[in-house]
Formats: C-alpha cells, sequence, structure tokens
C-alpha cells in the first residue's frame, strides 16, 4: 500500500492550520467590533418618551425656579395649654357637694355656677360675723365717751385702754369675718339674720370647658380639695422638641409652620416666643411657639400631635417641584428634554444634588450647562428610570 508524501501532508496540515487561525481571528474581531458599538456612557444615554406616553401618564413640564430660598428644620411637638389657661377648682372650706351637673369637654362660662357647697359652719361664721357687727356701734361708741371723760380727767387711763381694745378687737374680728364671707361668696354688706344660708355657690372663675370632674354629688369635699379641672382654649401655643445639635439654629421670633399628622393639608402658622435654656437626659430642649392666628385654635385639641417645620437661614437658589427628583441607588436624577421629534422627545438623566424640601419645592444645586429656560419633566419622571 502506497502511502502519501511527508511533504505534501505538512503542508496540508499547515494551511489548515493557517485557515482555522484566519477564521479565528476574525470571529474574535467581529465580537470585539460589536461591543465597541453598543457601548455608550450611563450619563449621556437619551430616553426616548412618545407623545401617547406623556400624554396618558399626564407628565408635566416644567423649568428651574430661582430666588430666596429658606431650609427647613423638621420637628415633633404637642398643642399645649399655658399655666395661664388651667384652672384647679378646690374649696377654702369644706362640705358636702350638691347641684353637680357638669361632665368632662363640657363650656363654662366665667363666674357660672359648677356646683354647690353645703355645711353647718357656714351658717356659724354668718352669725359670728352678724354678732360682732352688732357689737361695734355699741363699743364704738363707749371708746368715744372714755376718751372724752379721760381727757376731762373724770375717768382713769385704763377705762379708756380697755374700751380701746374692746372696738378695735371687734373691728378686726368683724373684718376678718367679713373676708370669710366673701371667699364663700357671701357679700357681708347684704347679710341679714333673715338671709343666712348653710349652701354656697362654688363658681369659674375663666371661660373653658371641663378637663375632669374629681368628685361626685355627696361626697364632702375637704378644705383645699380638688373639685373640678378647667382648661382655657383662648390662647394655645405648641411646645416643640429638638435635639441638642439644633438648639442653635433657633431664636425668638422665628417663623414656623405645623399640620396634624392626619390632616397634613391644613397648615398653621406660629412663630416661637420662647426657647428652653436646659437639656434634658434625652439631649433635647423645648420650643414653645405662639399660633399667628389664635382663632385657628379652635381646630386644636391640647394634647395633639403636630409635625412643625422651622425656617432656617434664607438663600438665593435653585429650586423644582420635589416630584421632578428620582432616586436612583441613592443618587438623585432629573429628567431635561434635549430634542422633540413628531413622535415624542429625547430625555436626558442628569444627576443633581438636592438640599431641603419646602412646601412641595426642593432646593437644588446649580448644574453647569443647565439655565432657567431648560424644560424639565416636573411630573411623571419615576416611571422611565
Amino acid at each position: 500500500m502506497k502511502s502519501l508524501p511527508i511533504t505534501p501532508r505538512f503542508f496540508l496540515l499547515q494551511a489548515l492550520g493557517v485557515s482555522m487561525l484566519f477564521s479565528c481571528g476574525e470571529k474574535e474581531s467581529s465580537q470585539e467590533e460589536g461591543i465597541q458599538v453598543t457601548e455608550v456612557k450611563e450619563s449621556k444615554e437619551l430616553i426616548f418618551l412618545s407623545n401617547t406616553q406623556f400624554s396618558t401618564m399626564e407628565m408635566e413640564w416644567g423649568s428651574i425656579k430661582t430666588g430666596d430660598f429658606s431650609s427647613q428644620l423638621t420637628v415633633q411637638g404637642t398643642v399645649k395649654i399655658p399655666v395661664e389657661g388651667m384652672q384647679e377648682i378646690s374649696a377654702y372650706f369644706g362640705g358636702h357637694v350638691s347641684d353637680l351637673t357638669l361632665i368632662e369637654g363640657q363650656a363654662v362660662r366665667q363666674g357660672q355656677v359648677l356646683f354647690n357647697l353645703e355645711n353647718p359652719d357656714f351658717v356659724r361664721l354668718q352669725q359670728d360675723y352678724l354678732e360682732t357687727s352688732s357689737q361695734l356701734d355699741y363699743l364704738k361708741a363707749e371708746y368715744e365717751r372714755q376718751k372724752t371723760l379721760f381727757a376731762e380727767q373724770i375717768s382713769a387711763q385704763k377705762n379708756l385702754l380697755k374700751a380701746e381694745a374692746d372696738f378695735r378687737g371687734a373691728l378686726a374680728k368683724s373684718q376678718g369675718l367679713k373676708k370669710q364671707l366673701s371667699l364663700i361668696r357671701i357679700s357681708a354688706d347684704q347679710l341679714t339674720p333673715e338671709t343666712i344660708r348653710s349652701k354656697v355657690p362654688v363658681v369659674s372663675p375663666i371661660n373653658g370647658f371641663v378637663e375632669e370632674v374629681h368628685v361626685v354629688p355627696g361626697q364632702f369635699l375637704p378644705a383645699s380639695g380638688k373639685a373640678i379641672s378647667l382648661l382655657n382654649k383662648d390662647h394655645l401655643h405648641i411646645e416643640l422638641v429638638l435635639f441638642e445639635k439644633d438648639a442653635a439654629s433657633v431664636y425668638i421670633g422665628q417663623k414656623l409652620v405645623f399640620s396634624l399628622p392626619d390632616q397634613t393639608d391644613q397648615v398653621y402658622e406660629a412663630e416661637i416666643h420662647v426657647v428652653g435654656q436646659t437639656v434634658n437626659e434625652q439631649r433635647q430642649i423645648n420650643v414653645h411657639a405662639d399660633l399667628v392666628d389664635e382663632s385657628l385654635g379652635k381646630n386644636l385639641i391640647p394634647g395633639m400631635f403636630v409635625q412643625a417645620r422651622i425656617n432656617l437661614e434664607t438663600e438665593n437658589g435653585w429650586s423644582l417641584p420635589e416630584e421632578a427628583i428620582t432616586e436612583v441607588d441613592g443618587k438623585y436624577f432629573i429628567l431635561i428634554q434635549k430634542s422633540k421629534t413628531e413622535e415624542g422627545y429625547e430625555l436626558e438623566q442628569i444627576e443633581v444634588n438636592p438640599g431641603a424640601p419646602n412646601q412641595g419645592m426642593i432646593s437644588i444645586q446649580p448644574v453647569e450647562g443647565m439655565t432657567p429656560e431648560t424644560k424639565i419633566l416636573v411630573k411623571g419622571g419615576f416611571n422611565l428610570m
């Protein structure tokens, strides 16, 4: 059997190797060229937005707003009543409670009878006053007579001194009893033996409402015992809690706005009038603010929680609606219009550095190449990223 020559076989293998090498090289070159064609920097990518998408998603165009922009400090707080609006009703003298019909939350007016107190001691107090007062005219006349007799050296000095002591003692007792009667709202000047009574009224010293009732009818209320707690809502304030690090940012006269957690659409304005001077164990300070329009206080209830935003320093800069900025992987972007076609728009994704929000707007640091004329997608951009 005849075998092939070595030399031709060698050249055949060499030719096959060259052919395979050329083929592989051509494939690799083709792959590299394909990668180079599709590779585009992320920052330069354009997003196409069709007219149909724009209208269906109810998107909107906007532009940069320039002007004074105030950063804000967001804090928590509660609605409070100052000390002068709180009143604890108690009794100067003990007595049995009667005619009490109040309930928590009920409105009361200044001078209104809250309940009555009954005690036999009230009768004795009025009796003592009338008896003492009836002796004053006689004791005063006797004192004047002794002064005349002593001046004419008819009577001894000791008689004058005794008459003076009796008169002044009765006068002091009468005045003391008169004051005690006024504490239980009995007019001494109109008191007669026929008008003596054992029941005296306890009235409200303020306009307000009942916060809590501590007694029931028939109960004996001891002297200085707490009977009813009243609150007056004519002047409310907001008590805010700030962390120690934010204390230097607030001052008396500073403006703020606040709202209730479940009524964010209703915004109230207030002004700081007291800044706490001590830091508690939680490294916090208390700040008190008054409502600018106190007539709005009727919508607030003491103890309500509030979310407040304190306006800090004002700066001139750029701002956009909060909805115009979208967060992606910890970074913030906006979409600007690069071009417009018959089919829609070409948008470019631009990274921005946002600041503090303020009533639906948010400040951003200036971006190179952007102007107030740049069209920005301010609504619906989240759906494209």
